[in-house]
């Protein structure tokens, strides 16, 4: 009997959809009694609930570890059909919730990028006068929008990465069944106050910037090994010896501002911002890096007609930078 219709027969003997979602959680967090937390039930009765699903299929969904757990391969493939069990089933629920109050219901996850945020803003004019709206917007880095997409939370996914890693991403969407399409090539532009010391300045090295201070966002995921916070080990990207770490995108341009001789590599950012701020934006040539933000989505995801128009106000915008997908 093939997996998928041994989790549908024990779905109907014994399972319900709870036990499904205990299991994704567990693996999200790689953790039973982190998961047991989020979940606000005992740690012992999400291990009851894992034992008697392991011993239902006769496999071991995770392997424990002193850090926490493992998912096996057999347990990956469960999970697979797991996820797309509770996927179908919310479809389902969601269509029909839909037809009733012809509601917006959308759920974007992208990089920290102002093109994108102004095009967001947009957007929203645009659902103004909707009775029924429930959109959810997470920026957050690329590891995390992938968990967002592959755990059927987020409609659209957007990724950015160095063109240098490109294979590996890659291998990593098809290992996990994510499909993809280009939106914008860049290199990685500098980001600084008019009245910074480099504004004026032709940055070509890392010896043109050492009298500075970097700002980074602090949640990258490498691909030299599993998600690291960089502000415990930074060494293979940074190479500053003052860098100031932030976690969310607004604060970039108060610092930027105001705290003299600081900067930051980032995407194309609209002019009215620039302006707004009093900061401009550099072309480093070689020295910078070359990236690329791609967008993911789901096999067989059928597009919804609000996260369609989203996407095509984006293509509007990359335009203006000389790249569209």
């Amino acid at each position: 009997m093939k997996l998928l219709d041994k989790i549908i027969k024990g779905w109907d003997n014994c399972m319900n959809f709870t036990d499904l979602k205990y299991i994704i959680e567990i693996d999200k967090y790689a953790s039973i009694s982190l998961a047991a937390k989020k979940l606000y039930i005992a740690q012992s009765n999400l291990s009851r609930a894992l034992k008697k699903i392991e011993k239902e299929f006769d496999i071991v969904i995770f392997e424990r570890t002193p850090k926490g757990v493992v998912t096996t391969r057999d347990g990956q493939r469960f999970l697979n059909h797991a996820k797309e069990i509770l996927y179908q089933v919310n479809s389902l629920t969601k269509t029909y919730s839909d037809l009733a109050d012809r509601g917006v219901s959308l759920k974007i996850s992208v990089p920290r990028a102002s093109y994108i945020s102004e095009v967001f803003s947009e957007y929203l004019k645009v659902l103004n006068d909707e009775e029924n709206l429930r959109i959810y917007y997470c920026e957050t880095n690329s590891m995390r929008t992938i968990r967002n997409v592959l755990d059927f939370h987020y409609d659209i996914g957007i990724i950015r990465y160095n063109a240098m890693h490109e294979g590996y991403y890659l291998s990593l969407l098809k290992l996990k069944k994510l499909e993809y399409s280009i939106i914008l090539e860049f290199d990685y532009l500098l980001l600084t106050s008019k009245k910074s010391i480099i504004a004026d300045k032709h940055i070509r090295s890392d010896e043109d910037l050492k009298d500075c201070i970097e700002i980074v966002y602090g949640d990258k995921r490498l691909p030299s090994g599993d998600y690291v916070d960089l502000t415990d080990n930074d060494r293979e990207e940074r190479l500053q010896k003052k860098v100031i770490y932030i976690y969310e995108r607004g604060s970039q341009f108060e610092i930027l501002e105001s705290v003299p001789n600081t900067y930051m590599w980032v995407s194309p950012v609209p002019e009215h911002i620039l302006d707004k701020h009093g900061l401009i934006q550099m072309r480093c040539g070689a020295y910078a890096k070359y990236m690329k933000d791609i967008l993911i989505f789901r096999e067989n995801y059928i597009q919804k007609e609000y996260a369609k128009q989203f996407l095509d106000m984006i293509r509007e915008k990359t335009r203006e930078y000389g790249c569209y997908f």
